[in-house]
């Protein structure tokens, strides 16, 4: 496949804030069972971070990564939904099953620790955030960690789902701040309002924005300035965790030129045996 094309130098580096197993990371997963990678993980719910598996390639912590302060850590009956900050239940009451599952359980008082100040062995190639709400304060105090990254998948929502949580528009114009660009959403949540249901399925929706899980990526302006490595790093990445084929292609192209070595026939002679399919 595309990693034995384009080999970068390095392994590519991700970073998983919010790493608890709750909810599949495929795109995780299908990146390194084909890449030379390693991952470091971040979990601050002890019991989720008991669920993790520990290898050479993957090291996690049971770490908050936040503002660098005190916080209460928020354990809800769903552990999905736990969170430093508090379930805003005016609005999740209007959905099937969330005034359940957002309950609070019990509260964990914590160190966090800002993503600025962590020593990493390498520098971040790809960021995936998953903190529940918490996705401002992440970026505030990570800045310089993040834009000097390729990637970051991080979710958010339209509409805040807690207390203070700020909102999708929001986080993405803090991110276009540190030179990203949106460039898809690689899972798109709704949900129905109370009492309408979908196929008689609490967990379908019609139309209504729930959740994004939204893919940034270094702005074209700043692609001009990355080196081979980077941008095969970038390539591999969007290639298995994404199938974003068609960027893929554009990236390959500059590949070859820096490189004076023609990658882009081979990878187009690979995508010839690649099944496409348009996701939304």
């Amino acid at each position: 496949m595309l990693f034995k094309i384009i080999n970068p130098k390095e392994p590519i580096v991700i970073c998983d804030i919010g790493a608890s197993p709750v909810d599949a990371t495929a795109f995780i997963d299908d990146l390194m069972n084909n890449t030379n990678s390693i991952l470091y993980g971040f979990e601050p719910n002890q019991d989720e971070f008991n669920k993790l598996n520990q290898t050479e390639r993957k090291k996690y912590f049971n770490t908050a990564v936040g503002n660098g302060e005190n916080e209460s850590l928020n354990i809800c009956a769903a552990p999905g939904m736990s969170s430093i900050l508090k379930p805003d239940f005016q609005y999740l009451n209007l959905f099937h099953g969330f005034g359940e599952w957002a309950k609070i359980n019990k509260s964990i008082n914590i160190k966090t620790q800002k993503l600025d100040e962590i020593n990493f062995e390498k520098k971040i190639d790809f960021f995936k955030i998953d903190v529940q709400g918490y996705e401002y304060e992440t970026i505030k105090h990570g800045g310089e960690k993040l834009k000097d990254s390729l990637i970051i998948q991080i979710e958010t929502s339209p509409i805040p789902l807690y207390e203070n949580e700020k909102s999708f528009s929001y986080i993405s114009s803090k991110l276009e701040d540190l030179g990203f660009n949106l460039h898809m959403f690689n899972k798109i949540n709704t949900r129905c309002f109370k009492p309408t249901t979908l196929q008689n399925n609490i967990y379908s929706g019609l139309h209504h924005l729930f959740q994004l899980d939204c893919v940034f990526i270094k702005s074209f302006k700043l692609i001009n300035n990355l080196n081979s490595d980077e941008l095969k790093k970038m390539a591999l990445i969007l290639f298995y965790s994404f199938k974003s084929y068609d960027l893929v292609d554009f990236l390959i192209q500059r590949i070859s030129i820096i490189d004076s070595i023609d990658y882009i026939s081979q990878y187009r002679t690979l995508m010839s045996s690649i099944k496409i399919n348009k996701s939304y």
